[in-house]
């Protein structure tokens, strides 16, 4: 692992392979790390690209400190992503995002269109949703993860240390909570102003982000493409890489056995 001081103040850690003038960054979402999000993406990508992938502030090797959540935290991620790029002089790049790290490319890609030629993202709707509110209040007591989720508990203490299994999980339901409290918008009212070219793949049985609202966002969106996968659900990398890996040689232009 890589690790640079970005101009914001962050201290971003980062995994970093592959070559050539083309410059992909992985964003990977909640509770994950780059390279464990990206974990076969890396490798397919690497032989064609230069990669880095970043863990994002507060988690896996960007802690200390402790990854904290709030209204504002999609918007604060950007900016740390935004002074990452900045830091290592490698824009524009090919931005690629899977859940909050989607919702983050297409942020950025909004905001700092001067660092963007494309994004490419899944388990993306542009808002908190009332679907996902109510399914992350599932999640509660948190007690009683050992029973119902323990392979995803025990990866968030391997990933993250036992001391931020709780407040990571916890924090970003609050987050959700006071984000659709406040309206639900997280890149919604932005999409408008993206110029770059937009790939959006969505999991037919995505029911966090419902398919009408990814429409929505997809048609504000002047130069995207909507790809919907049916039977397929958040985990787009997990459930289907086989499928993503062909979106991917497409998008970017390479020959590749898949």
């Amino acid at each position: 692992m890589h690790s640079i001081v970005c101009p914001n103040g962050a201290r971003i850690a980062y995994h970093h392979e592959g070559s050539g003038d083309d410059v992909v960054v992985l964003l990977h979402g909640f509770t994950g790390t780059g390279k464990a999000h990206f974990a076969k993406e890396i490798p397919f990508l690497a032989p064609h690209m230069q990669i880095y992938a970043p863990d994002l502030r507060g988690y896996g090797a960007s802690a200390p400190p402790q990854r904290v959540f709030g209204v504002d935290f999609y918007q604060n991620d950007a900016a740390d992503m935004i002074a990452f790029l900045t830091a290592l002089n490698v824009g524009p790049v090919h931005l690629v995002g899977f859940s909050d790290g989607a919702e983050i490319a297409l942020y950025i890609a909004a905001t700092a269109p001067h660092l963007v030629r494309s994004a490419l993202v899944w388990g993306v709707c542009g808002q908190i949703t009332t679907e996902m509110v109510e399914m992350v209040h599932k999640w509660r007591p948190l007690s009683t993860w050992d029973e119902r989720y323990p392979a995803w508990k025990a990866e968030i203490i391997a990933l993250h240390g036992e001391a931020q299994f709780e407040p990571m999980v916890e924090g970003w339901i609050l987050a959700a909570d006071a984000i659709l409290a406040r309206g639900g918008d997280v890149l919604f009212g932005v999409a408008a102003q993206i110029e770059a070219p937009i790939m959006i793949v969505h999991g037919s049985e995505d029911t966090g982000n419902p398919i009408p609202m990814v429409t929505a966002l997809a048609n504000k969106i002047k130069r995207c493409q909507f790809l919907l996968l049916d039977g397929i659900g958040h985990d787009v990398q997990d459930e289907a890489p086989r499928e993503l890996h062909q979106i991917m040689a497409e998008w970017y232009g390479f020959n590749e056995a898949v």
